[in-house]
């Protein structure tokens, strides 16, 4: 059950940053509605986070995007690795580990597209592409990580209630 609200989450969150989180900018950057359901879904108690998830996550938006398919799976993919080692890691600190994933998550996304768009000759100046785009969505992305990592955790709890000891 939990494969497929996430798998639904996940389109979900497709939509709405297709069609709504683009008017939502600061400078020229915009919120990843995706990935910061990706790393709120994989962050939760009870969900096993694994990379596969970000396969998923990049097929989705990849479907939408001008840019490769191969870019965003990979982007993607790098950021749920980022929440996986991160659980591992610093599991005891769940606010820590939420915005550390959110942020590098985020700058592994950008860092591959960059990478991408320097590597196929187009004309990116990187210091403005970093003051423009990646820093503002990673702003957007601090602001937007909470109440969405608070929506997730109340439908983590419909989907499978924790019984109480009697």
């Amino acid at each position: 059950m939990r494969i497929v609200t996430g798998v639904l989450l996940l389109l979900a969150a497709t939509l709405l940053q297709i069609t709504l989180a683009t008017r939502v900018t600061l400078l020229q950057g915009s919120p990843d509605l995706v990935l910061l359901v990706l790393v709120a879904w994989l962050m939760l108690p009870g969900n096993r986070p694994d990379w596969r998830w970000g396969l998923v996550a990049g097929l989705m938006v990849g479907y939408a995007s001008a840019l490769p398919d191969w870019v965003l799976i990979a982007g993607y993919a790098a950021g749920a690795g980022i929440c996986q080692l991160l659980s591992e890691r610093i599991w005891q600190v769940k606010l820590f580990s939420l915005f550390s994933g959110a942020l590098l998550a985020t700058l592994a996304v950008h860092a591959i597209t960059m990478t991408y768009l320097l590597a196929s000759a187009q004309p990116l100046n990187l210091v403005d592409a970093f003051n423009l785009i990646t820093i503002p969505t990673m702003l957007l992305n601090l602001i937007f990580i909470l109440p969405l990592h608070g929506i997730m955790n109340e439908m983590s709890k419909l989907i499978s209630p924790v019984e109480e000891a009697e």
